[in-house]
């Protein structure tokens, strides 16, 4: 039995116990409360179809294809080089006048097609007309005095032939006369002859010892003559080829005045008007040979594998893309900074590698379709086969 005393304990503790259970009265709110915030948000993991995986590792094999083929490395490396840095050349004519001069007509238009030696056009020649005519009565007068001398040339040489004839007459009435002397002088010593016959003798042989120095000394006086006219004469012969010259070059500057094409090909824009004035060295016409080729400027390290005769071939954009072949005709010496006008110096500053290309020349086969319609400075895209 529990004792008087511990029953009061007893009653104090439930008392207590009710109080702590019994809830106190809240004073009335007067503000509203807030609304309470909301949840966090679950981490929840969306699952990838398998189909998508495969389409994204399908692009991304794609991705790589491209790049691989656009660099050319790896399964599409090949022997092939190419370029878009290419171009088609051709021997562009400039035709220029060589005189001084009025147009007097021209006979072409603009872009036509013209045959080597074709008249073009012609220059006024009425000034060059009478140079002709002057020249030529230059060499006109020229011959005819080198006729004149020529015969007095002859003349110098009947001279000669008579004046030899004289010396040979008088030599012999010297010999003659030497004989006799010699005769009357044996028949003196014996007696025979008298001495007004010796002394006779002696002085027709002196006298035509007189004689012959005389025609010794008229036949040199000849020779001489004659000398002096072939001298003359090739003086009037250098006068006569000095004449002719000045005709040849007064019928070529005439022949200046007509303006011809040099060789087959197609005419640019045709600019020169009847009555205009040109001066020696104006430019009057371009002309475009039918003989083209094309200028390939590879890089520096695509050309390592390219020699002389090579394969190659081109498209052309302007022609749809039309393909032509041909083989490597020339590889140019020097990049082309080399050929510049101002070249680059790389000894100072700060120092940018650049890669440097090199011109291949392409000759194009000849007989294909459509490559009468190649124009120089057209657009290609060339390409080598190293391996060929």
């Amino acid at each position: 039995m529990m004792s008087e005393q511990d029953k009061p304990e007893e009653n104090n503790a439930r008392t207590t116990e009710q109080n702590e259970t019994t809830p106190v009265a809240k004073a009335p709110e007067t503000v509203a409360q807030m609304p309470p915030p909301p949840p966090p948000p679950t981490s929840k993991l969306i699952k990838t179809k398998r189909s998508t995986l495969w389409w994204m590792l399908l692009v991304l094999l794609v991705g790589i294809t491209i790049i691989l083929w656009a660099w050319r490395i790896g399964p599409f490396h090949t022997a092939v080089e190419q370029t878009d840095n290419s171009y088609v050349k051709g021997k562009t004519t400039i035709l220029s006048s060589q005189i001084n001069g009025y147009i007097k007509d021209v006979l072409v238009k603009d872009f036509d097609q013209v045959k080597q030696g074709q008249v073009l056009m012609h220059i006024d020649a009425t000034t060059y007309d009478q140079k002709v005519t002057q020249a030529a009565s230059g060499v006109e007068q020229a011959e005819n005095s080198l006729a004149n001398q020529t015969q007095a040339i002859a003349q110098r040489q009947a001279d000669v032939v008579a004046a030899q004839a004289k010396l040979d007459q008088v030599k012999a009435q010297y010999d003659l006369s030497v004989a006799q002397l010699k005769r009357y002088q044996q028949l003196g010593d014996s007696g025979a002859a008298s001495k007004s016959e010796q002394d006779k003798a002696a002085a027709d042989a002196q006298n035509n010892h007189a004689l012959l120095k005389q025609a010794e000394a008229n036949i040199l006086v000849a020779q001489e003559a004659l000398k002096t006219a072939q001298v003359a004469q090739t003086g009037l012969k250098a006068q006569v080829n000095s004449a002719q010259a000045q005709l040849d070059q007064a019928n070529t500057t005439k022949d200046y005045s007509t303006i011809v094409a040099p060789l087959d090909g197609q005419l640019g824009e045709v600019n020169p008007r009847v009555g205009q004035y040109v001066a020696a060295g104006t430019q009057l016409l371009y002309l475009i040979p039918t003989q083209t080729w094309v200028i390939a400027n590879f890089k520096e390290t695509q050309i390592a594998n390219m020699k002389i005769g090579q394969k190659a071939y081109f498209t052309v954009d302007a022609m749809n893309h039309q393909k032509f072949t041909g083989h490597v005709e020339q590889i140019s010496p020097a990049a082309g900074s080399e050929f510049s006008v101002l070249k680059p110096d790389n000894a100072t500053g700060n120092f940018t590698k650049v890669v440097q290309r090199i011109s291949v020349r392409i000759a194009i086969d000849p007989n294909q379709k459509g490559i009468e319609n190649l124009r120089p400075g057209m657009s290609v895209i060339s390409s080598v086969d190293t391996d060929s």
